[in-house]
């Protein structure tokens, strides 16, 4: 993903801004770039050990 410089986003229309916010926005974990890939994995994993000691501990 490019990132916007100062100027740029300085250059455009509040809309154009909006815009490219928006799009900056990952709603698929499937979208998540590689280099942050294990961060996403990481996360995954504490959520299963935490679902894995709640259910032990009803």
């Amino acid at each position: 993903m490019r990132v916007l410089t100062a100027a740029e986003l300085d250059a455009m229309t509040p809309a154009e801004r909006e815009a490219a916010f928006e799009a900056s926005i990952i709603r698929d974990l499937a979208d998540v770039p590689a280099e942050y890939r294990h961060v996403v994995d990481e996360l995954r994993r504490r959520v299963l050990e935490r679902e894995a000691a709640a259910r032990q501990a009803s």
